[in-house]
């Protein structure tokens, strides 16, 4: 490769948690539809709702909700989703008003009262398909229904709810297919996404513009000298007796932790900093022994300038939490997070975006 500039990677990242480990979305080999890989969205089936989900960005597309609306059955994903009954991918659609602030969402939740066949299917979109609507109007406003109308009503409706606004000409911009409510328990692998008759591979680094995996993750904000991550390996060494080398090196064990010091001391922080506490409200308690269980997720940029994502689904802090409070000074929280092997999939997924 020799003296790349551009490979010397230069910058800050954010890190961001989620706890309870109640959502996922990950990167999956495990099943794909087409490609290597797929994204794997799961629930546990407690804590609260929220988007779990696989997103990517089509605004430079220019399609616009008109043409939209009119060529709905040019949009659809595969799904293999676990054989369960209820609250399955919803199919979502950003508009955004080229000349405000003004934006929709339209989603379709067609498959959310539905019992998927375990195996791999097509869902698309068409007129009549169930979906709501929310967003913000031209003056700041909100506006939410989820009536559940036609896709080919909602048009009309987000008019009516933004008196009267004209927004035939609002471009798409994201698209995301998510998982929502907490429960029940259960999983959808989502693989090779058609746009208006565009195809998109779901790929880790793939080609689809600001292609991302999350759950409801909370960012810990400012830190005092930025995130650090620390791979380890143990290793033996297999020798014999004819050879003076080894003849074979076998892996024993591996660690990996992410550390940090946290210079937003919000209880939040602390909480996760501390491995055995509590919080409930605005009180954190000690000393019942609970070791908490977290996702991880560190966003930052590639030597492309496009985003790099490194996700750990399952880890749990570790080591002494020491902070000090001196006048003129800031209180700083540090944390360290190890890596645990999860039931399924990789400890760590480092993922560089190609557009």
């Amino acid at each position: 490769m020799g003296n790349t500039v551009a490979n010397v990677l230069v910058g800050v990242a954010n890190l961001a948690i989620r706890q309870p480990n109640d959502a996922l979305a990950e990167w999956s080999s495990v099943k794909k539809y087409v490609g290597t890989h797929s994204a794997k969205l799961s629930k546990t089936g407690s804590g609260n709702a929220g988007s779990t989900h696989v997103e990517f960005n089509v605004k430079s597309v220019g399609t616009t909700m008109a043409l939209w609306t009119a060529g709905l059955d040019t949009n659809s994903f595969y799904h293999l989703s676990q054989a369960v009954l209820g609250n399955f991918a919803q199919f979502e659609f950003r508009f955004e008003d080229p000349d405000s602030d003004a934006w929709a969402e339209i989603t379709d939740v067609d498959l959310q009262n539905v019992a998927p066949s375990g195996a791999w299917e097509k869902q698309t979109c068409g007129d009549a398909d169930l979906s709501g609507i929310g967003g913000v109007d031209e003056i700041g406003a909100s506006f939410f229904d989820w009536g559940l109308a036609a896709l080919n009503e909602q048009q009309a409706a987000i008019e009516a709810l933004t008196s009267g606004a004209d927004c035939a000409n609002w471009i798409l911009s994201r698209i995301r297919v998510e998982l929502w409510e907490s429960s029940p328990a259960r999983y959808s692998y989502v693989d090779s996404v058609e746009i208006m008759g565009i195809t998109y591979a779901i790929e880790p680094g793939g080609d689809a513009p600001d292609l991302s995996l999350s759950a409801p993750y909370t960012d810990v904000g400012y830190t005092e000298d930025g995130v650090t991550f620390d791979y380890g390996v143990d290793t033996a060494d297999i020798e014999v007796e004819e050879e003076t080398f080894p003849v074979e090196r076998r892996i024993t064990k591996e660690t990996l932790g992410i550390t940090c010091n946290m210079a937003e001391s919000s209880l939040f922080n602390i909480d996760k900093a501390i491995a055995g506490s509590v919080l409930s409200g605005s009180i954190i308690t000690l000393g019942a022994g609970v070791l908490k269980k977290m996702s991880i997720k560190l966003d930052g940029t590639n030597p492309a300038g496009f985003t790099r994502s490194i996700e750990l689904p399952l880890v749990t802090a570790t080591g002494a939490v020491g902070m000090s409070y001196k006048k003129g000074e800031k209180t700083v929280v540090p944390v360290t997070f190890q890596a645990l092997k999860p039931a399924s999939g990789s400890v760590c997924t480092i993922v560089d975006n190609a557009a």
